[in-house]
């Protein structure tokens, strides 16, 4: 089902992803093609539909605009998350103008959580899940038929009230195995690969293996897949694997937002990986509430690093935040991972609504004592949709004045009138990092180190606002 202009073909659809490389070369970080949108492709040309996908991380906005523009498609859909928006929406504006009769579309987790910001600039916004949301609205596009009641899709009418503002119902799991896996054909495995060999020394490509986390922590939202654990089958997952592999890649990101939620799942797909012969290394998500057999298994399969999200280092704050665990438990799963040759990365964040300087003191000691190999550490950031951003606006803490978006990965803006200054909570990443960084490159030398940035900072950290 492809148009045509001037007898030549294009596509139904272009989708898009906005994110473009724009740091410094010295600045490492982790860049993955969309798997959603591959999952999205692989559907709609699973039904018929003709997809372009353009990605502009390597290529530039420009770039991606006039390629639209060339294929003059039905529809248009731009994915956007946090770091994305001002570039989703100033794409928005530009392909308007020159695609006047093209239906654009926003998704992704900004658009899921607050669709309302993106329908000034954009026909409507896409909530949750979009495969069959997709599929049903090119059929409603092809045979001329109304969209807008699509549960899904979010317009806005004539006297600017919100049209449709509900979810994409979530997809069950005995349809969602039977859903192709993402079309790798659409990614720029030479500019991945290549950025990744000059940066890390090897190449490493994202599988989703399950979707959602029912988990329910109050910072954490789940705009696409929800507060549910589905899961797809070993076999699609291998197959998957097998297909990324053979793009070229040598390592695999299991890009769950916990792999080992179901642990006897992830112990199947490591039988599966050993008894196939794959020899490939794999980093996940994890939990620190496993046995530590668990791990074995795990890195007899190849799982050299497990990224686990700590958060605090107070017990006070880890109960607000929903967590389940204890610092003591997270000592306990980290030591395990390590000893078995998992090496162990964390999540930290410092800025919680409520949390004291003690508490940050305590997470700053946590991390003094972890066997980490990484270490994320960043401010508190209230996402539209979660209970914590409910909680911060009912508190009176986040008004439209204030409001602050984050430019790019790790930029560390205070959102939301929170209990210390934007200076304070940084003063403390800073201390944290440092000291994992000494500790970790200079030896004798850096624990020297180390302990003296922690001296300063418990003398300093509590005579600052």
């Amino acid at each position: 089902m492809v148009g045509t202009v001037l007898g030549l073909t294009v596509a139904d659809v272009v989708l898009i992803y906005p994110f473009v490389y724009r740091e410094s070369p010295r600045r490492k970080l982790w860049l993955f093609p969309p798997l959603g949108q591959g999952h999205i492709t692989a559907y709609l040309r699973e039904k018929g539909y003709s997809v372009r996908f353009l990605d502009c991380t390597f290529r530039g906005l420009d770039w991606a605009v006039a390629e639209a523009v060339r294929e003059n498609p039905l529809v248009v859909g731009v994915y956007c998350m946090v770091t994305l928006q001002d570039d989703a929406l100033a794409m928005a504006k530009r392909l308007r103008e020159l695609l006047p009769k093209t239906l654009l579309l926003a998704g992704g987790p900004m658009p899921s959580g607050n669709p309302k910001a993106f329908l000034h600039d954009f026909d409507g916004a896409m909530r949750g899940e979009g495969e069959l949301l997709w599929v049903d609205l090119m059929d409603c596009l092809v045979n001329q038929r109304d969209y807008t009641h699509l549960e899904g899709l979010c317009t806005k009418g004539p006297d600017g009230v919100l049209v449709g503002n509900q979810k994409s119902p979530l997809i069950p799991k005995e349809i969602l195995t039977q859903l192709p896996m993402p079309a790798r054909d659409i990614y720029d495995h030479a500019h991945y690969q290549q950025y990744w060999q000059q940066k890390f020394g090897f190449t490493q490509t994202p599988v989703f293996t399950a979707r959602g986390c029912p988990y329910g922590c109050e910072y954490c939202d789940q705009p696409i897949f929800g507060y549910t654990y589905r899961e797809h089958s070993v076999e699609q997952v291998l197959a998957d694997v097998e297909r990324a592999l053979a793009d070229g890649y040598s390592h695999i990101w299991f890009a769950d937002d916990i792999f080992m939620l179901n642990w006897q799942r992830a112990l199947k797909i490591c039988e599966e990986i050993q008894r196939r012969g794959l020899k490939f290394k794999w980093d996940c998500l994890g939990r620190v509430d496993v046995n530590r057999k668990v791990f074995d298994r795990m890195a007899a399969a190849g799982c050299q690093r497990i990224f686990f999200g700590i958060e605090s280092g107070s017990p006070r704050v880890l109960k607000q935040m929903g967590k389940r665990f204890t610092p003591e438990v997270v000592h306990q799963a980290l030591q395990d991972a390590n000893e078995t040759g998992i090496r162990a990365a964390a999540f930290f964040q410092v800025g919680y609504p409520g949390e004291t300087t003690a508490d940050i003191l305590a997470t700053l000691d946590l991390i003094a004592t972890l066997p980490l190999d990484y270490l994320s550490f960043t401010i508190t950031y209230p996402l539209p949709g979660t209970k914590l951003f409910d909680r911060v606006v009912a508190e009176g803490r986040l008004l439209p004045e204030d409001r602050q978006e984050w430019k790019r990965a790790g930029h560390n803006v205070v959102t939301y009138r929170a209990d210390h200054s934007q200076f304070k909570l940084r003063w403390a990443i800073y201390a944290g990092r440092a000291r994992f960084l000494a500790e970790r490159h200079l030896g004798t030398l850096g624990r020297g180190l180390g302990r003296l940035i922690t001296a300063t900072t418990v003398r300093a950290l509590p005579l600052l606002s």
